[in-house]
């Protein structure tokens, strides 16, 4: 659980953890390091104070011949309380003289008053300054012992107890005001570091949300290209067409002027399924012309060009011109129409095209799925399905009418392309990439949508909509 969420901090925190984690230790060793360091100076020190008092009174004594004065003791004992007074760390101060008959040591004078009945405490005297460092029940202590010595001679010596309480007190302000100074410093350094890393984590941010915004930017941009690249491409395939459209005027009204004399030369004495099938090849032939006059006159239908119209009806008309292609395949072809549904007004052509296209793909799909079976198509299995009915969507009603087929489908990747000009799933020399974006625009021109949905391998469904306003 630690570990998980030590890895969901961010920057800024292991930083300041990792700042916390090293400092307040390097503090504390620096401040021990500072007390262990600093207290054998101070003891110094104050065992130097020591010396110098009691050295100060070895030399007054000489000086001022107390030794030899009948009042010794008392002018000594005032000198010792001056001494106190000036230095209150010092705890006990005695006086040993050597008596020059006996040569016994005697104690003449202290600050401590022993009880009535003992003897003052004597100590030994010494040649040179002697200091140990001791311990009473006031805690530690220097023990000092200064020789009041003339011509070489010892008379005596001056024995000072100094206490190291300053000390103490002195190393436990010094680890107060270090502790306190440490923390300090370490919290104001983590609130400028903290400040500064946020900074710099928002910058960092900031400077990624550009980062982003400037791909995003890019891909705009290369889109922006593809998408002029594609208007260059179609205003291309423009030119040529109107020239094509230009072209073809002529061998069409002749093909159409030779099957008007064909149809009077034949007559009456024609059998009923070719003169069906001259009639729907007449017809095509006309949705030819018309769609040559569109190319030279105006891609725009003028709204003169509308009219009602029974969608069923242009369901059915694409079906008998598509049937030779359906029957040559063996495609399973089904109908499922609305014949309640009322007409709407639209321009026929534009929705006869792309009822053309919409079912002229899905039997290709399907003949594609047969070929890469390296079989035929077989009943039953390969489904052709165009459907009509009014749908309510979004607060309004629409004429929607569906295209399905059970063919090779459309990739994943793919499916957001296949209405993009020049894109196209088929073959080389197959398809043009053209059919779904025209398809797209005629539908549009209504208000209307054009939507795709496949599974790869299974079915595709093309579903056209269009907004359905009932006339009577």
């Amino acid at each position: 659980m630690k570990r998980v969420r030590t890895q969901r901090l961010d920057l800024q925190a292991k930083i300041l953890l990792t700042l916390v984690a090293v400092i307040i230790p390097t503090s504390l060793v620096v401040t021990i390091a500072e007390n262990k360091f600093t207290q054998p100076v101070l003891e110094g020190e104050l065992r130097q104070v020591g010396i110098t008092a009691a050295k100060d009174l070895a030399d007054d004594i000489l000086k001022s011949r107390w030794l030899q004065a009948p009042d010794a003791t008392a002018r000594i004992e005032g000198r010792i309380q001056e001494l106190l007074y000036s230095q209150p760390h010092l705890q006990r101060i005695d006086v040993m003289v050597k008596d020059p008959v006996t040569g016994e040591v005697r104690n003449i004078a202290s600050n401590i008053e022993e009880e009535p009945g003992t003897p003052p405490a004597v100590f030994p005297l010494v040649e040179t300054v002697v200091s140990t460092l001791g311990e009473s029940d006031a805690g530690r202590t220097w023990d000092i012992h200064v020789p009041i010595a003339s011509k070489k001679r010892v008379l005596g010596s001056v024995h000072v107890v100094l206490s190291l309480r300053l000390v103490e007190r002195i190393l436990d302000t010094l680890w107060k005001t270090t502790a306190t100074s440490a923390a300090f410093s370490v919290v104001t350094l983590l609130l400028v570091l903290g400040f500064f890393l946020r900074k710099t984590v928002m910058n960092e941010r900031l400077l990624r949300l550009a980062e982003s915004q400037n791909l995003q930017l890019t891909e705009q941009l290369h889109e922006a290209q593809r998408q002029l690249m594609n208007t260059e491409k179609l205003a291309v395939m423009g030119q040529l067409t109107a020239s094509f459209a230009h072209e073809i005027g002529t061998p069409l009204n002749a093909i159409g002027g030779h099957l008007q004399l064909l149809r009077e030369d034949l007559g009456a004495s024609l059998p009923a399924a070719p003169a069906e099938r001259l009639q729907i090849v007449g017809a095509q032939l006309e949705k030819i012309e018309e769609i040559v006059k569109g190319f030279l006159q105006s891609t725009a239908k003028p709204a003169s060009q509308r009219q009602l119209v029974d969608l069923n009806r242009l369901v059915d008309k694409a079906f008998e011109m598509l049937r030779p292609r359906i029957q040559a395949l063996g495609v399973e072809a089904k109908r499922s129409l609305n014949r309640q549904m009322g007409p709407v007004r639209v321009v026929p052509l534009d929705i006869e095209q792309v009822l053309t296209n919409l079912i002229s793909n899905s039997l290709d799909s399907l003949r594609a799925k047969a070929q890469a079976a390296e079989g035929a198509l077989q009943r039953g299995r390969w489904q052709l399905e165009v459907s009509t009915r009014i749908a309510s969507e979004q607060g309004r009603d629409w004429a929607e009418i569906s295209v399905y087929d059970t063919g090779e489908g459309i990739p994943k990747a793919d499916i957001e392309n296949v209405l993009k000009p020049f894109f196209t799933t088929k073959r080389p020399g197959e398809g043009t990439g053209l059919g779904l974006t025209i398809s797209q625009e005629l539908t549009e021109r209504y208000g209307g949508t054009l939507e795709l949905d496949s599974k790869e391998g299974a079915w595709t469904r093309a579903t056209l909509r269009i907004p359905y306003i009932h006339q009577a």
